[in-house]
């Protein structure tokens, strides 16, 4: 199992490139993320660096996103860039997992880029999310840091991009409510509707909350994402939203290959428990997307990481089990627990004599694959 952390990025392909965000494997590689446009391939045997990955094509990209998507109805990697220039734009783009060439599906221009760490598809659709938090790329060019360079505008809300897989044309841009979310959790066709579900909060605080001094202090976070869904009509320039669960939920995972792009039922996450809060998620989560019930795994003094549904017993959609890293906070070392799915009961774990660092996102393979 490979994990990785999180965190911002804007370096070009050739340097800087501190791919600490998510795990990707094509063909026989695998690959390192983060949001500059650079990934650094490694060995998954001993984690040694292999170097950056050299992608045969000319695709623009200043920033990109840690989180393609594996296309379940096409068996195509789905991800996009982002240009900076006198016109600013979004390149998506395919790329077949088993030789890593890219091919681009369209471009979609913009005035003012929208930090977007991650994005949806369906069926037919690409949903780019653009939060309210706008990027200025010349104070970027200014040599301004990258948090230094977003700007809040609540006043123009979350604007929804729709976007033809087959054609890479703008099919609706609809308009939501504003907040911000690092996360999609996942976003399906419903007749003629569209179904986007993200991890959201009604502002950016969640940027400042990863500071470490934030992290370390008395001050509690000020950002508690919440499961919102939005719901897109054609016809309808603007999108309906509710809020399925009241507890707070980040790092969402779903049974990615049986569901993602997939009308679904269960979405797992990392949450603070209302009763005891803390700067750290110290919860698992489970949403019934159907009856916005959560169920939760938790133990006092254990900071869980996101949990990986892998596997199935029987078929279901939680029929398998949930991997997730544990820091036990009075043992001061850490162990990968193994959760059934179904009722987040543990089956099992394995304890490693140190602590690992907080991470965010991580891949399950066997060790076959390697």
């Amino acid at each position: 199992m490979a994990a990785a952390a999180g965190g911002f990025g804007a370096a070009g392909a050739h340097g800087g490139n501190n791919t600490n965000v998510s795990i990707l494997k094509t063909d026989h590689h695998f690959l390192a993320l983060t949001e500059s446009p650079g990934v650094i391939e490694f060995d998954p045997a001993d984690l040694s660096t292999l170097g950056v990955f050299p992608f045969q094509d000319e695709i623009p990209a200043h920033l990109t996103t840690a989180h393609p998507h594996l296309d379940v109805h096409t068996g195509q990697i789905i991800n996009f860039t982002v240009e900076f220039g006198r016109t600013n734009r979004y390149h998506l783009y395919s790329m077949d997992p088993k030789t890593a060439k890219r091919r681009l599906i369209g471009s979609v221009d913009t005035q003012e880029p929208a930090y977007m760490h991650s994005f949806a598809i369906t069926e037919r659709y690409i949903v780019l999310v653009e939060f309210p938090l706008l990027i200025q790329p010349m104070m970027l060019r200014s040599g301004h840091s990258f948090t230094d360079s977003l700007a809040w505008k609540a006043e123009r809300g979350t604007r929804l991009v729709v976007i033809d897989k087959a054609s890479g044309q703008v099919v609706n841009t609809v308009e939501g409510e504003a907040g911000f979310g690092y996360h999609v959790i996942n976003a399906f066709e419903k007749g003629s509707d569209i179904i986007l579900d993200v991890c959201m909060s009604g502002n950016s605080s969640a940027i400042g909350d990863l500071f470490i001094d934030q992290m370390t202090g008395e001050e509690k976070a000020r950002s508690h994402p919440r499961f919102k869904r939005f719901y897109l009509t054609p016809g309808q320039s603007h999108a309906r939203s509710e809020t399925l669960s009241p507890e707070t939920i980040e790092l969402p995972g779903i049974h990615y290959a049986q569901c993602n792009g997939r009308d679904y039922r269960y979405a797992y996450g990392v949450s603070t428990s209302s009763a005891h809060p803390e700067n750290v998620s110290n919860q698992l989560i489970k949403v019934d997307t159907v009856t916005g019930r959560p169920e939760f795994g938790m133990k006092r003094d254990n900071t869980r990481g996101t949990g990986i549904c892998s596997g199935s017993r029987g078929g279901g959609e939680d029929q398998g089990v949930l991997l997730t890293v544990v820091l036990d906070g009075f043992q001061g070392r850490s162990y990968l627990l193994v959760l059934d799915a179904t009722n987040l009961e543990e089956v099992g774990r394995a304890e490693v004599p140190h602590h690992i660092p907080f991470g965010f996102h991580g891949l399950y393979t066997d060790e076959g694959a390697f």
